[in-house]
């Protein structure tokens, strides 16, 4: 059965917020000011994407905020850029691109059995009940790539179009390799700005005798801006259409942005056939799942393996004014990064093209916490794998 992925409704807008200086994020993680002390700042959360957005259109919640995700202008629009599945690595020269490959070969079909009269996604050793990958099959480097020196992760941003062939499994094959070039990758444009300050006296604002600190501020080279796609009320539908007038404050130290919308930006297509029940599932912005780094598994389907990258310190809080509020309703959690892989098995083509059909493009719950989801956490695409 072929299955269309649906177009999002005509309602949806992309909305692109582009930082008029640096921006400066903090993790999250206890910081005080004084001798050797460091602040560490991130890129924009999905929340502080959705801040920003709240704000500029009157400071009513919108009914979902799916992003940020890195667009370039171009000359009529803008391009979004991912980042590379955690399953491709490359050499340090950049010669070429590898594609991991589950050790021990193809998934047996459903209902087939191993050598050893086990199911064949459970002959996996390595993995066990009690870290939560029991039964998981390990994804591993082809054999071409064991001879190249410090092989690696690919750490660029590919275009909405390359991500597109990969979702489809036309870039490269599950234990192939193919020329870098052939990515079309960019490095991150987010560059880290190193800054030095002093801590203030809260009541006198004056200098506080000792207390240097090291910060980074993170800046977009020219032409770069970060994106969401977004799902208005209808009494925000003309403000979201029109771009809001004014610049909204977007990050800490007072820094201003501006929101307009985004000709060009969309996700890229989710394919229509799943052959074996097997989707790919993509993961494009920071995670926050009850379980940690495992999402909940679809009803009748299997987590047969995963990629997933270092886990990232996310800080929320209550968007209140009140100190007490802040302080009461804030939490610190560790986010499955973007770029991040999981491998599902459904029972048949059908059931999968119907599940990715219906999650491609949205929030995969459920959140870690409420309102997560509808915040831009946890935005999957679907794909194929072999």
């Amino acid at each position: 059965m072929n299955a269309r992925t649906p177009r999002p409704p005509v309602t949806d807008r992309w909305l692109v917020v582009q930082p008029h200086d640096t921006v400066q994020v903090r993790d999250g993680r206890s910081f005080d000011a004084g001798t050797g002390g460091i602040a560490h700042s991130v890129r924009p959360w999905p929340s502080t994407i959705a801040g920003a957005l709240t704000a500029a259109l009157g400071g009513e919640d919108l009914q979902s905020v799916r992003g940020p995700v890195l667009v370039r202008e171009t000359g009529d629009g803008w391009r979004p850029y991912f980042p590379a599945p955690k399953d491709l690595h490359t050499d340090p020269a950049r010669n070429d691109v590898w594609r991991m490959c589950l050790e021990g070969g193809p998934v047996a079909e459903p209902g087939a059995r191993s050598d050893g009269g086990a199911p064949a996604s459970a002959t996996d050793l390595h993995c066990t009940e009690e870290d939560g990958t029991g039964g998981l099959r390990l994804l591993t480097l082809p054999s071409g790539a064991e001879g190249k020196e410090r092989t690696e992760p690919c750490d660029a941003l590919l275009p909405g179009r390359t991500l597109h062939d990969y979702l489809h499994g036309d870039l490269v094959v599950s234990g192939g390799v193919a020329p870098y070039e052939e990515l079309d990758a960019v490095d991150d444009p987010v560059v880290p700005e190193p800054r030095t300050g002093i801590g203030l006296d809260p009541r006198t604002r004056t200098v506080r005798n000792g207390m240097l600190y090291r910060t980074t501020h993170m800046r977009l080279e020219q032409g770069w801006a970060f994106a969401a796609h977004v799902t208005p009320k209808p009494e925000q539908q003309r403000q979201v259409d029109i771009g809001p007038p004014d610049p909204v404050q977007f990050g800490g130290l007072a820094r201003m942005a501006d929101v307009d919308p985004a000709p060009g930006t969309d996700w890229p297509r989710a394919p229509a056939r799943f052959p074996g029940g097997r989707v790919l599932l993509y993961v494009a912005t920071p995670a926050l799942w009850p379980r940690g780094w495992r999402p909940d598994t679809p009803p009748g389907a299997e987590l047969v393996s995963a990629v997933v990258g270092d886990p990232l310190a996310v800080a929320s809080a209550s968007p209140k004014h009140n100190g007490e509020d802040f302080w009461s309703k804030r939490v610190l959690a560790w986010a499955v990064p973007p770029g991040s892989i999981y491998l599902l098995r459904f029972p048949g083509e059908e059931e999968a093209a119907v599940w990715a059909a219906e999650h491609h493009a949205r929030a995969l719950g459920p959140p870690a916490r409420e309102r997560m989801d509808t915040a831009g956490f946890g935005v999957v695409l679907t794909g194929v794998w072999s």
